[in-house]
């Protein structure tokens, strides 16, 4: 009879009683789990709101933070855009117009509490033609060497310097060199100008700016510029104010001079504002919910000339 291996027989029940052990293991009762109390999941519920609404604030401040730069930047392109033509053709209020024209080439009307308006008169083109013939009489067309450039509502200086004579007149309709004329209003209320013009006279083409604001349908007040041929434009959406002011000689500053002769300096302010109240911002001036910019120019004038019309 073989001998019985006891070593084997313990290791097959000692075996055996692990694996027993282990599967009380894997088996759990209900009353043995373990879930999260009441006091925890309030715990973790107001923790994840903390974290939720400093987020939602976080986000609501950058994105207003961005529209406020994203509007700065729009506000500050379009002002510099209008600064830049006004500082153009301030600088040339009275090029190309003859000095004893007696034509008010540069002229404020002040405001008051309200914004200013402005009235510039130059040629901003350098188109300096000459006439090819005499006029039969103050009335009739006048005909020019070269036409190119020249348009029906172009604003004309013709100037005979020999005998200081000089007029202003609209082109009111053209055929080859011919420009027909109107004389330009309120100088002179007939469609004559002063004068016969001979050969050899210059014409000059130059526009009449106005530079002035205007409230739209929508209440909202924009800078507006207008020639004498064309209907006003936007220069400028939403200001808030447009001024002009004029140093002179003395060093005094004035918002209407009496001679342009002793201007030295022209200063142009314009203010914007955004086109909409911004939530939850307030201006540190004005104490209002609209974002501003403003920007302050300094214009030395070449071309300013005025002698009275007498």
């Amino acid at each position: 009879m073989k001998a019985i291996d006891y070593p084997l027989i313990r290791n097959i029940f000692k075996g055996d009683a692990i694996m027993k052990t282990h599967s009380q293991h894997l088996k759990r009762t209900p009353g043995n789990e373990r879930g999260m109390t009441l006091m925890e999941l309030l715990v973790a519920t107001v923790l994840g709101m903390i974290i939720m609404t400093g987020a939602f604030k976080f986000f609501i401040t950058q994105t207003k933070n961005f529209n406020l730069s994203r509007q700065a930047a729009e506000m500050q392109q379009e002002i510099r855009h209008a600064m830049n033509f006004l500082n153009e053709h301030v600088k040339l209020a009275g090029n190309g117009v003859p000095p004893t024209s007696g034509f008010q080439v540069l002229d404020n009307y002040d405001g008051g509490s309200g914004p200013d308006s402005l009235c510039v008169i130059g040629s901003f083109r350098s188109l300096v033609i000459a006439t090819d013939q005499k006029m039969g009489n103050s009335g009739s067309q006048v005909k020019v060497d070269d036409s190119a450039g020249v348009g029906v509502g172009d604003l004309i200086v013709i100037s005979y310097p020999p005998n200081g004579w000089q007029d202003m007149f609209i082109v009111t309709k053209m055929n080859d060199l011919h420009l027909w004329h109107d004389k330009f209003l309120p100088w002179n209320e007939t469609n004559k100008l002063n004068n016969a013009y001979p050969l050899g006279s210059t014409v000059t083409v130059v526009t009449h700016y106005s530079f002035f604001a205007e409230t739209d349908d929508d209440g909202r007040m924009n800078l507006m510029v207008q020639t004498q041929a064309y209907e006003p434009m936007i220069l400028a959406g939403d200001i808030d104010d447009f001024q002009i002011r004029f140093k002179l000689s003395n060093n005094s500053w004035v918002d209407e001079p009496y001679d342009l002769l002793d201007v030295r300096m022209v200063e142009i302010s314009l203010r914007l504002k955004s086109p909409m109240p911004i939530q939850g911002y307030t201006d540190p001036v004005y104490g209002d919910e609209f974002n501003r910019v403003e920007l302050k120019s300094i214009v030395i004038p070449k071309n300013i000339v005025i002698v009275s019309n007498s």
